[in-house]
């Protein structure tokens, strides 16, 4: 991703780049930090895991992802949204034959984004 600031804004352009671009939580005042980037087909995701302190919030651009929440898995397509409040269960994974464009924001930006492991869902 290329980011650059406009008149106090932040833009962050498209790019296929495999490392996400961080915004916050400087920008934020601490409220969030986005994670933006490409996530490719095949990948798997991390295993499940908690999140004591922070929420986080998954917008798909475009793709197809599958979301294990709690012991529920669930297929999203581009344009949906995932909230994850802190505490629950889950991960997340490309499981189209697509990249992945989408937006990790993690709330609050100015927390530990502590990732606690689970032995299963």
């Amino acid at each position: 991703m290329r980011q650059e600031t406009v008149n106090g804004c932040t833009v962050i352009r498209a790019s296929e780049q495999a490392d996400p671009t961080r915004l916050g939580p400087a920008e934020s005042e601490g409220a969030y930090v986005a994670l933006v980037g490409v996530f490719p087909p095949g990948e798997p995701g991390p295993p499940p895991h908690t999140h004591p302190t922070t929420d986080e919030a998954f917008y798909l651009a475009s793709g197809e992802a599958t979301f294990l929440l709690g012991d529920r898995e669930l297929t999203m397509k581009s344009g949906s949204l995932v909230f994850v409040p802190r505490g629950v269960v889950h991960t997340v994974w490309n499981s189209g034959s697509d990249p992945v464009h989408g937006v990790i924001l993690i709330s609050p930006g100015d927390r530990e984004h502590v990732v606690v492991p689970v032995e299963s869902a």
